[in-house]
């Protein structure tokens, strides 16, 4: 097996240290959509050249060898991985599996959770819930259709009219655009790849910018979507929301205030060709490594040495 089915662990570290950048470059929606595919190309491929690793380790045990008729002496004498290596690779993997799976669990009884809150609020106009709470609050909350905008009487006093529009509009772009999915697919890839722990993070913050233009686009005005976020922020206690409602105040408020007040995102062609780099290198790791273990395999069976005779 070459060394090339080291080169997803190699990408996946460049790309860990360079996310909050891009996240910050490149227009949100883009970003969002890059880097969640791009982290999810490196968790998985670093998956495959884990199992191909260990796969050369469990291919040796008897059992397994008889099963799929191949020589464990051949194997043995063929596999370039250190057994010692095959076997931190099994190891590694089954942890990593048993997390993005308890990751994925709990973000859907967080899920859960959060519709359960808005049982007992007050229906409002069409997706909206008010529910009467002096703790300023808006979030949106996914559900297996719309979902719904749960918003308490202390945010409403907290805003004026026009700001309301703006909050309204900020979240209902969460719901439709199911930003709580590219939260989701950000924190299993982190927990499958802890090399990419910036992501769930850095999603948070594109899918919050994300929502922001949609909604300063929604009401023609950039300058009171900043402020609708400024008293937002400023009206909220710190209280914890959950990972499955998206909250209107959450989110590195002051870098989203400084780009609303700023231009429209600009187009990144450079940044978004390296994340595509990163795609591409993942893919070719992931064939390449394939084709290796194929060959080993294939060469460790008895017939072949008699073939060759």
């Amino acid at each position: 097996m070459r060394l090339v089915v080291y080169l997803p662990f190699l990408v996946s570290a460049l790309l860990g240290l360079t996310i909050p950048r891009f996240g910050r470059r490149l227009a949100p929606a883009t970003g969002t959509r890059l880097l969640v595919a791009s982290g999810a190309a490196c968790a998985l491929s670093t998956a495959f050249a884990l199992a191909a690793l260990a796969g050369t380790y469990v291919g040796q045990l008897p059992a397994v060898a008889a099963f799929g008729d191949w020589s464990v002496r051949l194997l043995k004498a063929n596999d370039p991985v250190p057994p010692l290596v095959g076997q931190a690779a099994l190891g590694l993997l089954a942890v990593l599996a048993v997390l993005a799976a308890a990751t994925a669990v709990r973000r859907g009884l967080a899920l859960a959770e959060a519709a359960r809150a808005c049982r007992g609020a007050h229906p409002g106009a069409g997706d909206l819930v008010i529910v009467r709470d002096a703790v300023p609050r808006a979030r949106a909350v996914p559900g297996r259709r719309a979902g719904r905008i749960v918003v308490t009487t202390g945010m409403l006093r907290a805003l004026t009219a026009e700001e309301r529009r703006v909050l309204l509009a900020h979240e209902r772009a969460h719901l439709g655009d199911r930003h709580h999915l590219y939260r989701l697919a950000a924190a299993v890839t982190a927990a499958l790849n802890p090399m990419l722990a910036a992501l769930p993070r850095t999603v948070e913050y594109t899918t919050e910018r994300w929502a922001d233009e949609r909604a300063a686009a929604h009401v023609g005005d950039r300058r009171l979507a900043a402020r609708a976020v400024i008293r937002a922020a400023l009206a909220t206690s710190r209280h914890a929301v959950g990972p499955a409602a998206l909250a209107f105040s959450d989110g590195a408020v002051p870098d989203r205030i400084t780009c609303l007040l700023d231009a429209p995102p600009r187009r990144r062609p450079f940044a978004v060709a390296a994340l595509v780099a990163v795609l591409t290198l993942c893919l070719i790791a992931v064939n390449e490594a394939r084709a290796d273990t194929e060959s080993l395999f294939e060469r460790s069976e008895p017939a072949t040495l008699t073939s060759h005779a």
